[in-house]
């Protein structure tokens, strides 16, 4: 019968290995390691986690790729909303409560409860998902299953993308050779509908974006993170465009950082010019414009990006197909270019009313 059993022997064999371990990193760092593993810290640990303070948690979304892969204007939509979200939490919770007080689903639904508008709300609500999505990835290593429910909101799905009619377009290109800065100006409109760029998309063209031989213009893409993708545009607009560069750089053709140079700037192309300068500008021609109904002039009608939508439209009306438009305007689903169906069916709808016949009524026919 042995002296003792396999429980001690297994004791004993644990105890040589602590001791080998001892001497090989020193008694110091051995004691070091037992503390942080007792029972005792890693309950402190886990306590520590799951107490994140809302600074920390914002500080890191900022610093995250979840945040820096948006784009630009997604990233100022974003913190905008994260400062109105910030001022409610502490007028409910007090300064810098901790992350899982304000992220239940009762506390975040009645944030969104007051919001009236859907498009807002949802706005609102996909802020909400990329924010604690991320922070609770990072921190705790959970999803936000639970809580999609609440801030699963989509956007109004009747809600018809808005565009300049021809005789609009042809006013805003006469107008945009009057005022200052016209052959700039006049250069972005034609830019824009050739192209169907966004406007953070133009701003950053750079001299060298431009590709004559292939038509098109290298462009930074929605959130791709200085990724440049090809994008087409028609001769015409090529044309204006490569014209206006010549005009304004010609003199700095010699320079190392020619190509570099951002094409719309206003200290000779070293800094691009900013997003209010061109929403401005577009703003007035829209104020100016008699063909443009005055309940169009209010904000979220019309706009700059109006024009993206115009130039989808007319290739549909064109005849080009579906597939193809969504690969022009660079739009990652189907879906996001069939939108433009409901404006078109939308057009001809009215186009048919104003047909001569259309006027008569069928009690004056029988």
């Amino acid at each position: 019968m042995p002296i003792f059993d396999d429980t001690i022997a297994n004791d004993i064999a644990f105890e040589e290995s602590l001791i080998q371990l001892a001497d090989q990193y020193g008694p110091d760092t051995f004691k070091r390691m037992l503390q942080r593993l007792s029972p005792q810290n890693h309950a402190e640990a886990k306590k520590m986690k799951e107490s994140v303070l809302l600074d920390v948690a914002v500080l890191h979304y900022y610093e995250s790729d979840a945040f820096q892969s948006l784009a630009k204007t997604s990233q100022q939509a974003y913190r905008y909303e994260m400062d109105l979200f910030l001022r409610y939490c502490e007028r409910l919770k007090g300064a810098n409560p901790n992350i899982k007080e304000i992220s239940s689903a009762v506390f975040l639904n009645d944030y969104l409860a007051p919001v009236q508008k859907l498009n807002t709300r949802s706005k609102k609500a996909a802020f909400l998902r990329s924010f604690l999505g991320e922070v609770f990835a990072h921190f705790f290593k959970q999803d936000i299953r639970k809580l999609k429910r609440t801030l699963s909101m989509e956007m109004d799905q009747n809600r018809e993308p808005r565009a300049f009619t021809k005789e609009q377009l042809d006013e805003l290109l006469c107008l945009v050779r009057l005022g200052r800065e016209a052959h700039r100006n006049f250069t972005i409109l034609w830019t824009f509908l050739g192209s169907g760029i966004r406007l953070s998309e133009l701003l950053h063209l750079q001299i060298g974006d431009i590709v004559v031989s292939r038509q098109e213009i290298l462009v930074r893409g929605k959130g791709k993170r200085g990724y440049k993708q090809p994008s087409k545009i028609t001769k015409s607009s090529l044309e204006i465009l490569s014209t206006y560069v010549n005009f304004r750089y010609h003199g700095l053709k010699d320079a190392q950082d020619y190509l570099e140079r951002y094409i719309f700037s206003d200290d000779r192309g070293k800094s691009p010019l900013h997003e209010s300068t061109v929403q401005k500008m577009f703003a007035s021609l829209i104020d100016q414009a008699t063909s443009i109904p005055e309940s169009d002039k209010k904000p979220y009608q019309l706009s700059v990006h109006s024009l993206r939508h115009s130039f989808a439209l007319y290739l549909l009306e064109s005849g080009v197909n579906l597939y193809t438009i969504k690969e022009l305007m660079r739009h990652s689903w189907l879906s996001s270019t069939e939108v433009y169906l409901k404006l078109f069916d939308s057009m001809l709808v009215k186009a048919i009313d104003q047909h001569p016949l259309a006027q008569l009524k069928a009690s004056d026919l029988f």
